[in-house]
Protein backbone atom coordinates (compact mmCIF):
# COMPACT_ATOMS: atom_id res chain seq x y z
CA UNK A 1 0.00 0.00 0.00
CA UNK A 2 2.76 2.46 0.84
CA UNK A 3 4.59 1.74 -2.41
CA UNK A 4 1.52 2.47 -4.53
CA UNK A 5 0.79 5.72 -2.67
CA UNK A 6 4.43 6.85 -2.94
CA UNK A 7 4.51 6.06 -6.66
CA UNK A 8 1.33 8.07 -7.27
CA UNK A 9 2.66 10.98 -5.24
CA UNK A 10 5.86 11.02 -7.30
CA UNK A 11 3.83 11.14 -10.52
CA UNK A 12 1.67 14.00 -9.23
CA UNK A 13 4.75 15.94 -8.09
CA UNK A 14 6.39 15.43 -11.50
CA UNK A 15 3.30 16.65 -13.35
CA UNK A 16 3.00 19.72 -11.11
CA UNK A 17 6.71 20.49 -11.54
CA UNK A 18 6.43 20.29 -15.34
CA UNK A 19 3.31 22.49 -15.24
CA UNK A 20 4.98 25.14 -13.06
CA UNK A 21 8.09 25.21 -15.27
CA UNK A 22 5.97 25.46 -18.43
CA UNK A 23 3.89 28.34 -17.08
CA UNK A 24 7.01 30.18 -15.88
CA UNK A 25 8.71 29.84 -19.26
CA UNK A 26 5.54 30.94 -21.09
CA UNK A 27 5.27 34.08 -18.94
CA UNK A 28 8.94 34.93 -19.45
CA UNK A 29 8.68 34.47 -23.22
CA UNK A 30 5.48 36.55 -23.43
CA UNK A 31 7.00 39.42 -21.44
CA UNK A 32 10.35 39.43 -23.24
CA UNK A 33 8.82 39.27 -26.73
CA UNK A 34 7.21 42.69 -26.26
CA UNK A 35 10.49 44.28 -25.22
CA UNK A 36 12.37 42.64 -28.09
CA UNK A 37 9.70 43.82 -30.54
CA UNK A 38 9.95 47.41 -29.25
CA UNK A 39 13.75 47.33 -29.53
CA UNK A 40 13.80 46.02 -33.12
CA UNK A 41 11.00 48.36 -34.21
CA UNK A 42 12.86 51.38 -32.84
CA UNK A 43 16.10 50.19 -34.42
CA UNK A 44 14.43 49.61 -37.80
CA UNK A 45 12.76 53.03 -37.80
CA UNK A 46 16.08 54.69 -36.93
CA UNK A 47 17.82 52.86 -39.77
CA UNK A 48 15.02 53.49 -42.29
CA UNK A 49 15.07 57.29 -41.90
CA UNK A 50 16.54 59.12 -44.90
CA UNK A 51 18.71 61.28 -42.63
CA UNK A 52 19.47 61.55 -38.94
CA UNK A 53 17.53 64.80 -38.50
CA UNK A 54 14.52 63.78 -40.60
CA UNK A 55 11.22 62.72 -39.10
CA UNK A 56 9.73 59.31 -39.76
CA UNK A 57 9.05 58.77 -43.46
CA UNK A 58 5.53 59.46 -44.64
CA UNK A 59 3.45 56.64 -46.10
CA UNK A 60 3.46 56.40 -49.90
CA UNK A 61 0.60 58.20 -51.70
CA UNK A 62 -2.41 56.17 -52.77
Amino acid sequence: MWLKKKKGQTLVEYILLVLIISVTVAVIIRNSNGKILEFWTALASAIARPCADCADPQPPPK
